[in-house]
Order: structure tokens, then sequence, then C-alpha cells
């Protein structure tokens, strides 16, 4: 091995927790428990190993401590070895003492002021794969498992990467509300269950548009035209119900979704554009039948497909399913007929899907042969990736179009049978004059004197706006206990529409009723979070247009108690919540703050890991500039305060070529460092994090222990101002 020159970590002069050895470009740290240097080695070893994890040896950028070695094997390779066995090695020099080592890779960075090199179109094809492998249906329960279809899929995303093109996927869904209005659905039209379903999908495309210049595109092809006959649903039904999911789409500016019409899989001599519904409807009948004869073979055999193709007997299996209650009060459910027959007759009409699914599917792949291939449906993922459309706990799940969405009070999804929904615990919404979805029942949505309307946002937080915006709601009536309560269960909450919001003697007299108002010896009660246009190391990025970390406010307060022995003590205090004001905003586009909640975290936690197990995690973290300070023993797990849910508690490692203010550096004291990326990777997930864009005058409460949350960055030249307090 090549002569290296030795050196502390910079942020650990003379004592600190991490040696540090360096050659060329590459960065050699051993970390340990508890190290105390007095006096740095001139070089390390000569014949210094590479030591090797539990399943490959290390890459030539690592080196590793193994606690298992024997002592006399660290006293040759190193120098030192573990205290706890008796003796204390001097080596050049230097005297290090070393409790508990663990095994801890080295890092291949040399100066955290140097940005790393930007990702190869394989690393960005395989990080994008990583993105899509997360919203599989089966990614909990086969998180350990390989993932069958990965080479494949691979193969298609790094074709698009390497021409910078778009990751297109392609998706049949969303046909038409099942016929059996009575107890499944609640109307013909489109509701919130597809509202969420399509923001869920759009967050898959927002997920790669965070790490791929390209972008995503997810191409929805309605299958309605497919099955609508069979089912006893008129053209007509079809017709409107994608048109008004064309327009949810639109009016929430998903733009990573867009569609595709059965029209589109054929060879017309139609003029291109966009059809009148006249237009659609005369012409149903052949693009059915055109579409099944161009793309099936006329001896094909559905009970010879469903046995030979384990992912057709799937799909099979689900058709008999769902036809079980679709057909159930409608014209073509027979009362008096037996079960056999029924069964018998359900068989019958999934094998004549099973033809159309087929046609479609075989349509689908010749018109996007460049796309991955998205599917409702359970499969074995060798062709097709299946995923759930909606973000709610577990795996698979009915579908908006099988079933109607329930709200919990904490904002959390489920899907039922609309029939199956209590009325004594559960609201019926209604929006634009229809039923809309289901919401758990609670005080908290009752404000005397106010008519207002609340809307959960995705994947988290509720939006509270009056109901008529001309209302003139101030502030000043506003409840606050009960937004605070709501908090605690579904965080963020924003107040939007209200006035008086920007009244600065309004706005703290508010905060009193909230709670027990905290104040910082900094700025008091009141800080302005705004551009000052001070950069420095020195300085607060907290007031800069810079992005910061995910973290929680008050990691760096501490005031001096007295423990029971008398002795003061410092104990680190962060307020329980967040409470804002947007005086003036930053232009579209810039200037989200990221809320990341800790109930999302772990749904989405894979399942490798366990909020039990990392429960049993701590980690330090140093800062410097402003925040200078080293924390050590901090939980990654908390209770929450009055509700004792699990908390996530964490402090985003920022290097120093993020930022021009203070660096960060976070170490896992008691497990593997593998955890960083993972928490660091999950926290911005669109699944957990709510990108959130404010407007003018908007209040917004945060429970900062059962949240984390950051900022992206904006233009300093603009006016952005947010006055923030915080309470007890």
């Amino acid at each position: 091995m090549a002569q290296m020159d030795s050196f502390l970590h910079p942020s650990s002069p003379h004592s600190g927790k991490v040696l540090a050895y360096k050659t060329g470009e590459t960065l050699f740290k051993i970390s340990a428990v508890e190290v105390d240097v007095t006096r740095t080695p001139e070089s390390p070893p000569q014949e210094a190993q590479r030591g090797s994890t539990d399943s490959a040896p290390l890459t030539p950028a690592c080196i590793a401590i193994d606690s298992q070695e024997q002592p006399s094997n660290l006293k040759k390779q190193y120098g030192f070895f573990d205290k706890a066995n008796g003796e204390l090695n001097d080596f050049q020099d230097a005297q290090v003492s070393i409790k508990d080592i663990g095994r801890i890779k080295g890092e291949s960075v040399l100066d955290h002021s140097v940005a790393p090199p930007p990702r190869t179109d394989e690393q960005l094809a395989e990080d994008i794969v990583d993105v899509l492998e997360r919203y599989r249906i089966s990614a909990r329960d086969k998180a350990l498992q390989a993932f069958p279809g990965r080479s494949s899929f691979l193969a298609v995303v790094k074709e698009r990467v390497e021409s910078n093109k778009p990751v297109h996927m392609v998706l049949p869904a969303f046909p038409f509300k099942s016929p059996n209005k009575h107890s499944k659905v609640l109307g013909a039209l489109p509701d919130k269950a597809e509202e969420v379903a399509l923001t869920h999908l759009n967050g898959l495309g927002n997920a790669i548009e965070n790490i791929y210049p390209g972008g995503a595109k997810i191409t929805i092809v309605s299958d309605g035209l497919m099955y609508n006959d069979i089912l006893g649903v008129s053209d007509k039904e079809v017709w409107e119900y994608s048109q008004a999911v064309r327009r949810i789409a639109s009016e929430h500016q998903l733009t990573h979704i867009c569609f595709s019409r059965v029209r589109d899989l054929i060879n017309l001599d139609e003029a291109e554009g966009e059809l009148t519904k006249e237009q659609w409807l005369s012409n149903v009948p052949l693009y059915r039948s055109k579409l099944y004869d161009e793309h099936i073979s006329k001896s094909f055999d559905a009970s010879k497909l469903v046995a030979k193709d384990p992912d057709a007997a799937m799909t099979y299996r689900g058709y008999i399913k769902f036809l079980e209650k679709d057909l159930e009060y409608t014209e073509a459910y027979e009362r008096d007929v037996a079960a056999s027959q029924i069964k018998r007759r359900n068989e019958g009409i999934a094998k004549q899907m099973m033809g159309r699914g087929k046609a479609f599917a075989n349509a689908i792949a010749h018109a996007f042969p460049h796309s991955i291939r998205l599917s409702i449906h359970p499969s074995t993922e060798t062709t097709k990736l299946s995923i759930s459309i909606t973000p709610q706990a577990g795996d698979g799940g009915s579908t908006p179009w099988h079933s109607s969405l329930v709200r919990a009070l904490d904002g959390s999804v489920k899907m039922s049978h609309a029939l199956h929904v209590p009325a004594k615990t559960h609201d019926l919404i209604y929006e634009n004059g229809r039923p809309s979805y289901f919401r758990e029942k609670s005080d908290l949505f009752t404000w005397p004197d106010m008519d207002v309307v609340f809307e959960y946002l995705y994947p988290i937080g509720v939006l509270i706006k009056p109901r008529n915006q001309y209302s003139g709601y101030s502030l000043q009536n506003v409840h606050m206990q009960k937004v605070r309560q709501l908090a605690e269960h579904c965080s963020p909450v924003i107040l939007r529409g209200f006035m008086d919001t920007t009244d600065r003697r309004t706005f703290i007299a508010k905060a009193h009723d909230a709670g027990e108002v905290k104040q910082w010896n900094i700025f008091g009660v009141l800080a302005e979070v705004k551009d000052i246009g001070i950069v420095d190391k020195s300085a607060n990025n907290v007031v800069s247009s810079e992005p910061l970390p995910m973290h929680f406010d008050g990691m760096f307060k501490f005031t001096i108690k007295t423990d029971d022995n008398g002795n003061e003590i410092s104990v680190n205090t962060p307020p329980n919540f967040q409470y804002f004001t947007a005086v003036t905003t930053s232009p579209p586009g810039s200037g989200y703050t990221l809320f990341a909640s800790s109930r999302l975290f772990w749904q989405n936690l894979p399942k490798s890991y366990t909020v039990k197990d990392l429960s049993k995690i701590t980690w330090s973290c140093r800062n410097s500039g402003f925040w200078e300070s080293f924390q050590e023993h901090q939980p990654l797990v908390v209770p929450h305060p009055t509700k004792g849910y699990p908390c996530l508690r964490w402090h985003e490692p920022w290097p120093q070529w993020k930022t021009k203010f203070a660096h960060c550096e976070v170490n896992i004291e008691n497990g593997s460092q593998d955890i960083i990326p993972l928490v660091g990777s999950l926290l911005y997930d669109h699944r957990v994090c709510l990108y959130f864009t404010w407007q003018k005058g908007d209040i917004l409460v945060n429970d900062n222990v059962s949240m984390l949350h950051t900022r992206t960055a904006f233009d300093g030249a603009c006016d952005r101002e947010l006055w923030r307090i915080h309470f007890d």
C-alpha cells in the first residue's frame, strides 16, 4: 500500500470522533464510538490492510476496523487496539484510546467543499429503477428478494437516459366507475379517489425528475372501451368519465401525466386531433373491433393462456373477484340464480375480458415499445411493474374505480366499498355538489360561526379555507386550539383566505392562543425569515436564499436546567410547534417548504428495516459556523409528547460544497452508516414529503416533533419573507 499522509478530520482538531488518512485523492476515515487523539501520527502503518464486510471485500476507497479481529492484528495494522482489552499502544508518538470499535466504511471524498462528480448514465439508470422499485405493490413484503424485472427495466431506462429523453411509462387504467353504484362507488364520475391516485402517480414522475434532468412521463391509456359493453356500462359513461379524469390532471397541474385512447393504438384514416363527443361515440364499435382484430390471433384461447401464463392467471383471478361485486345490483345480476351458475357466468365473462385484455396489451406493447409497462394487477414483474396507484398502507388494494376513498383524521388513506363505511364514524364529504369521499368524524372539523372547508393535501397536511372567499373571516376569530390539535394529527395545517394574517399584533396574539410561546436569544419571539444578503460561513443560513438541510427546529437550542443532584446542565429544548405566516412569497417554482411526515416515513420504510430496530439507533452531529456545536447520542426515534407514536429525529448531513455557510457532518454511532442515505432518500420521497408552495397571507402550523422540514432555494433578489414563532 502506498505511503499515506495522516491528519485529523478538519472538524476534530486535537480531539474528536474521527481519525483519517489520505492518499492521493482519497480520504480514508476510521470511525469509532469514542476517540481521543492528543497528537496525529506521522504516517499510518505501511501494511495497512483493507478490511472486509460481511459479504464482499471493501472497495479500494474503504478501510474497515473489525472489532472481532484479534488485538495483535489491530496492533500490527493500526498501532492501537481496544482499550477494553487492558492495553493502550503507542504508535509513532500518537496516543489513541478507542472503545467499542465498529466495522465502518471509509469515505472516498477528499474535500467536503468539492461536489462529487456527476452521476454516470449507468448510475442514473440504476437510481431511476430504484425509484420505480419503491412503488411496487410487493416492495415491502419482498424487500429482501431480487426484483425479477430489474435487468429488463434497467435496459429500457438506460436507453432513455443515454439519449437524454424522458423516462416513459405506460399504464392501462381509469376505465370507468364500477357498474355497482349501490355498494362500491359513489357515482359514475371521478371523485376524490381518482384525484388522489393521479396525484400519487404524478409523484412518481416528480421523484424521477428530482434525480434525472430528462424527467419522466406516464401515459395513461384508458381501457374502458375494451370492457364496458361486457359489463353493461354505456359508451357515453366511458367518455364522460375519461374527460373528467383529464380535467383533474389539468386542474391540479399534474405535468407528468398524459393520456391516450384506444383510437391512438390502431391504424385509422381519421384526421389527427381531438374528436368531439359525438364523433367518438359514433366510432366506438369500429375502435373496439379493429383493435381486437389487429392485435390478437384468431386461435386465441383464454383457458390455455390462463393455464400456462402466471401473469394471465393472476389477472383472471382478479377479474373474477371484481365481477362478484361489480355485477351486483345491475340488470345483469339474476337474484334467483344458483351460486354455481353465477360462478360459471363470471368465469365466462372473465375469459371474454382476458381476450380483450390480451389484445389491448399487445396493442400497447406495439405502440410503446420503449416504455416501462406499469400494471395495477399483481404479476411476476418480469415484463411489467405492478404498482399501487393509491397511497394506502399495505400492498395493492382496490382501485379508485372499484371502491371509495376513506380518510382518517390523520390523513391516512384506505379504499373501501362505500356500503362498508359506517355512518356512525364517518361523514360523506361532498365536493362540487357530488359525493366525493368519506372522512372520519371529529369535533376538530366544527368551527363555530365559520363555514370552512377542509382539504387534505398529498401526501400530508390539511388546507382550511372559507367556503365563500368573500366571507371576510379574520385570523382573530380562528380557534387556534383546534388548529393545534389538528396539527398533532396531520401537519402541516394551512389557513388560506383569512384576513389579518400579516398583521404583526394579531399574528403574535394568536400564537399565545395556540400555546406557550418560546423565545430565542437571537430574535426574541418573532423571527423574520428572509434573505438579509450576508454571505459568510459564520452567518445564519436560515436568513439566506440557500436551500437548507432537512431538520427539526431547535436542534441547537439549549436551556440551562438543574438535575436531580442540584447540578446545572445544558438541555436541548426544541419547540413542539412552528407557526408561520407568508408576508411575501418567492417566484413560482422556487422557495418551496418541504415537510416530511414520520408516519409516512414508517409506512414506506423498506421491510429490511423496522421502527423497533431504528429506535435503538443513535447518531451524532457536528456543525460549523453559526450553528457550531457537537451533539452526540441523539436518538433517531422519539415518542410524540402527547400522542406517543414514534417520530423521526434527524439533521441531514450538509457538506461544504452545498453551502456558503456552515456545514454539518452526521455519524451513526451504533449501526450501519447505510442508514444515512436511507433516511435521506426516504425523507424526500414524494410519498412522504409535502412540497408546499406558499401563497401570500398563508398561516401554517406544523408539529415540530412528528415532522421534519426544509426549504428549496429561491432568488435572493426577491422579497420572500416568512414570519415564524415557536410554541409548546
